[in-house]
């Protein structure tokens, strides 16, 4: 009788974990025009921050360029 209240305890158990993981119910944030409007602006500068950097084209980073020697003319005439 033990071992059966024990497994029955054990299954009652089971949807404890499972309820743990469910999103919260409570009511969504709602957000007012002016923060929508600060939030709009933002994704705009920094789009706009993008798009400059990206026009500005640079060389590929170069990691071995204080171990390699300096490039000399070694063609033959």
């Amino acid at each position: 009788m033990k071992t059966v209240l024990i497994v029955a305890i054990m299954i009652a158990l089971l949807p404890a974990a499972a309820y743990a993981q469910a999103p919260p119910k409570g009511p969504l944030t709602i957000r007012t025009e002016a923060e929508k409007k600060r939030d709009a602006e933002i994704d705009r500068a920094y789009k706009e921050a993008l798009k400059r950097d990206a026009s500005v084209k640079q060389p590929p980073p170069d990691p071995w360029q204080t171990i390699r020697p300096a490039p000399t003319d070694t063609t033959k005439h």
